[in-house]
C-alpha cells in the first residue's frame, strides 16, 4: 500500500491525503481501516508553518490509537 499523508493545519484541522477529516473518531477509523493492511502502510505527518503542537501530538495518538505503527514526519528546508 501507499504511504498515507496526514496534514495539520493551524486551524487544527486534519486532512487525509487532501481530504478533510470531520473529527478525531473519523480520523481514527480511518486509520484503522489501513491498519490491518499486509504490509501496513506508513503515515506521514506534515505540519503547517501555523500548526500547533497540541494538534499534532493529538494527531499522533490517534493514529496509534487506530494501530498504525510507522509514523513520519515530512519536514520542509527552509527556502
Amino acid at each position: 500500500p501507499e504511504n498515507i499523508t496526514v496534514a495539520v493545519d493551524g486551524e487544527g484541522n486534519v486532512f487525509w491525503n487532501s481530504s478533510r477529516v470531520a473529527d478525531d473518531r473519523q480520523l481514527v477509523d480511518l486509520v484503522k481501516s489501513v491498519a490491518v493492511l499486509d504490509p501496513q502502510p506508513e503515515i506521514h505527518i506534515r505540519g503547517d508553518t501555523q500548526a500547533k503542537w497540541a494538534d499534532v501530538g493529538r494527531t499522533i495518538f490517534m493514529i496509534q490509537k487506530g494501530g498504525v505503527i510507522k509514523v513520519g514526519f515530512i519536514t520542509e528546508p527552509d527556502r
